[in-house]
């Protein structure tokens, strides 16, 4: 597993978890764990925001075009989307076989 954010231009992934953000992963809250992106029994904005784009668990994306300098360019289903580096370094992911 890896972060979105350091794969290279064509590489293939599944994503595997969207991490809230480095101090609450895998954190017991009251309402259930803020690891899984569940605080007080809802989706934070962070999760709603990617799951409107089309980016949720188990989720298959190519990556396009990563430039340290621009947004990194991902194609979800029939789609492209861009997102920024901060976020894609905050989604989790796991290489997929050609």
């Amino acid at each position: 597993m890896s972060p979105l954010g350091l794969l290279c231009k064509g590489e293939v992934c599944e994503i595997v978890n969207l991490r809230h953000n480095r101090f609450t992963a895998g954190v017991k809250g009251e309402f259930g764990f803020a690891g899984r992106h569940r605080v007080c029994g809802r989706l934070g904005h962070h999760e709603k925001r990617l799951a409107e784009m089309g980016l949720s668990h188990g989720q298959v994306v190519e990556v396009i075009e990563n430039n340290p300098a621009m947004p990194m360019l991902l194609r979800v289903q029939d789609s492209r989307i861009a997102i920024d580096r901060g976020m894609a370094m905050q989604i989790m992911v796991r290489r997929v076989g050609q």
